[in-house]
């Protein structure tokens, strides 16, 4: 007695330690897993929170960067500044104190203007830090793009210096270029919070500006200069022999303890919902940060905040979390050690009671009819729902042949036949969810599923059989295929009667295109046909009086009809033109020059400006039809421009990928909304009579569309209209 007590009590300890073990682990594990999760979402909420930061700060950077961009442009058309641009006459210091002026005024750091080869041919800069790759930069981008360009730098031990600039223009050409040189450093002037580090970056990667004195732009610089010679040191490690291996450790020892310490890690984390995050490491400071590149400006924004406030949130948490859990445990230990005894003693007796009565219970409760089946054929014993599916009475079922209960009329039924003959197939007796018909005690039959199975019970061999009434299938399925048959045939009334529809309503359309086209046509012969048959008339009268001469006239003014209905159907013919069978590659620029060559002594009065690369590839097309696209354009341009009192039709070529994009533009009279919906339709026009058939910008569309081509119209902000054309460009090898 006393041997077994000590034995239990040497169980209860080992059981009482593996507790404690297991509560330790779960604490530690609880923690853990909370300081992960609090962590995680903290990070998501302060990623979110530096997006949002960041996006203000570079409203900000926007806002304040906007109101520069308009200086250069303040000398591009300055009469001083053409005259030292022609090299006519001026007054150098005059032209000095304006540049000074203009400094002060706009608050900027200095003003320059260069030739197209990068020297300065008028300054107010003081220093020399706008250095010449600098300006050979600043030219480049300018007579590359046609436009104004900026540029941002920095040199170690200043602030950063922002270039803008604009082209000054000879004719179509650009002949100097006009800079204006700005101090970043207000930048970091924008509110942001006291912990937190702005940073910029140039298109080449370098930092040019930080909002922390700690870690300013020249500290960030020489730590990637650090990291960059650490990476190539060590990948060129394996190749040093061993004086030179000692050379570099003495280098190494004589490296100041500053440049040892500057050093930026950079790497990308991934949180539980698959955010990504910067980590940043300056020196051993973790920050998180978030980069935006600005694609205008070329400079990459990044905003950086301390990632210490978010680990010591997350640990304390954490410690939060598994104290609260650890008292949990403990009240959950002690109040089972006071239930255990008495729920064990009666556990094991209600265990079997509830066991049979569950038993019983879903036995009685099944919707579907259970039937046990001995040896013999004979039913053993009905749950309630077979008794109400067969209509039996409670106590009138025993020896009763389980086959009886089925219809006899089908003597070759599966069912029927196993059931009668379960004594000589008692090992194959077995079914699945077969259908077969029932018979109720009155007689009636309805259709059911029917399973068997083998039903070992008391040492002696049963079969339970399961019934399911399928009559609200049966009569489902049967409604089910008369809507379908129904619907059937209510698709193909539909169908023939869409099809009525549509035959009438394409007869519609051919009949409404042809009367719009019979009415254009008819208005645009019957003036001259009125003009031919009054001047025959007189021709007539004229003759009879000698008067050859007048008669003479009329005949010119009845050329001059003819050939008018000559163009009529010359529209008409070239409207018909089918789509070429070939493209090959064209130049564009040849084309533009041969249509304004052609269109010269309209375009006299208009000031035509064409902006496009010396680069420009050739598209696909077909000559021809390239020509007659620029020729109606122009031609469209012009009428428009009619009444303008400054005209000007304005070309820009903007090559792209696989695409060479064309925007002529011009300020003329413009069109409404509802024009410009129908302008490219056919026998659509503004003109008056006589003037069109309204077939040029079709034939125009049609003629984009031939040589794979998209055309477009919108207006412009000089209540003019903007065609643009896109191309498909030749790629060399293709």
């Amino acid at each position: 007695m006393h041997q077994d007590h000590h034995s239990h009590q040497e169980t209860s300890i080992k059981t009482t330690w593996a507790r404690l073990v297991f509560v330790g682990i779960l604490v530690i594990f609880s923690y853990g897993i909370s300081r992960e999760a609090a962590y995680q979402w903290l990070s998501v909420q302060h990623h979110t929170e530096v997006q949002n930061k960041l996006l203000d700060y570079i409203g900000e950077v926007r806002r304040a960067l906007r109101r520069f961009y308009h200086l250069p442009y303040l000398l591009t058309n300055h009469p001083d500044t053409l005259a030292i641009v022609k090299g006519e006459q001026h007054d150098p210091a005059a032209f000095q104190a304006k540049l000074t002026q203009l400094d002060k005024a706009a608050n900027t750091e200095g003003w320059t203007l260069l030739s197209t080869s990068g020297d300065v041919l008028a300054s107010s800069l003081i220093d020399e830090r706008f250095s010449r790759p600098d300006r050979l930069a600043i030219v480049e981008q300018v007579l590359h793009q046609g436009e104004g360009v900026s540029l941002v730098n920095k040199t170690k031990g200043y602030g950063p210096l922002y270039y803008l600039s604009a082209p000054v223009f000879e004719g179509l050409n650009i002949a100097a270029i006009v800079v204006v040189q700005i101090d970043l450093s207000f930048l970091t002037e924008q509110p942001i919070t006291s912990q937190d580090i702005i940073l910029l970056q140039n298109r080449q990667q370098r930092f040019f500006l930080s909002s922390s004195s700690e870690y300013n732009a020249d500290w960030l610089n020489a730590a990637q200069l650090n990291a960059a010679q650490l990476n190539a040191a060590q990948l060129n490690a394996a190749q040093l022999n061993a004086a030179q291996l000692n050379a570099a450790r003495l280098n190494a020892t004589q490296t100041p303890e500053h440049d040892k310490t500057q050093t930026v890690n950079r790497e990308t984390r991934y949180l539980y919902d698959s955010t990504a995050i910067s980590q940043w490491r300056l020196n051993a400071t973790s920050f998180l940060g978030h980069t935006v590149k600005l694609d205008d400006l070329k400079w990459s924004v990044s905003y950086l905040t301390p990632y210490k406030p978010i680990k010591g949130a997350a640990s304390l948490f954490a410690w939060g979390v598994a104290a609260a859990l650890l008292v949990v445990i403990l009240l959950l230990i002690i109040g089972q050690q006071r239930r255990q005894k008495h729920r064990h003693q009666q556990r094991i007796q209600s265990l079997l009671q509830e066991s049979q009565r569950r038993l019983k219970q879903m036995i009685d409760k099944t919707q579907v009819g259970l039937l046990l089946i001995d040896q013999q054929g004979a039913l053993f014993d009905l749950n309630p729902m077979a008794k109400r599916l067969f209509g039996l009475p409670e106590n009138n079922h025993h020896r009763i042949f389980a086959w009886e209960l089925f219809d006899t009329g089908n003597p070759h039924s599966t069912t029927l036949t196993l059931l009668k003959n379960l004594d000589k197939h008692n090992e194959l007796a077995e079914l699945n969810a077969v259908e077969t018909m029932a018979r109720r005690s009155d007689g009636s039959v309805f259709p059911a599923l029917f399973s068997l199975t083998r039903f070992p019970w008391h040492d002696e061999q049963y079969y339970l059989a399961t019934l399911i009434d399928i009559s609200k299938r049966k009569k489902a399925e049967q409604s089910l295929q008369q809507m379908n048959q129904a619907l059937t045939e209510r698709v193909e009334e539909r169908t023939q009667a869409l099809q009525q529809a549509q035959a009438q309503l394409i007869e519609t359309s051919k009949m409404a295109a042809l009367g719009r086209m019979s009415s254009a046509i008819t208005h645009e012969l019957n003036q001259p046909l009125t003009g031919l048959r009054t001047l025959l008339t007189t021709n007539t009268l004229l003759a009879e009086r000698g008067e050859t001469e007048k008669v003479k006239a009329n005949n010119q003014l009845v050329q001059k009809l003819i050939d008018r209905m000559t163009n009529m159907t010359s529209q008409l013919k070239t409207f018909a033109y089918s789509k070429p069978q070939h493209l090959h590659p064209v130049s564009l620029a040849d084309a533009l020059n041969e249509t304004l060559r052609v269109y010269q002594a309209q375009l006299a009065d208009i000031d035509v400006r064409v902006r496009m690369p010396h680069d420009t590839p050739l598209i696909e097309g077909e000559g021809q039809r390239l020509l007659q696209i620029l020729g109606n354009l122009v031609s469209n341009a012009c009428d428009a421009m009619a009444n303008t009192a400054a005209p000007t039709l304005v070309f820009v070529v903007t090559p792209a990928e696989r695409t060479v994009e064309l925007t002529v533009s011009d300020n003329g009279c413009g069109a409404s909304k509802d024009v410009l919906e129908t302008m490219f339709e056919p026998f659509v026009t503004s003109k008056k009579i006589g003037d069109g058939l309204g077939l040029g910008l079709a034939i125009t569309a049609n003629n984009v569309r031939d040589i794979n081509g998209q055309i477009s119209v919108a207006p412009n902000a000089q209540n003019g209209l903007t065609f643009t054309l896109t191309f498909k460009s030749v790629i060399p090898g293709h």
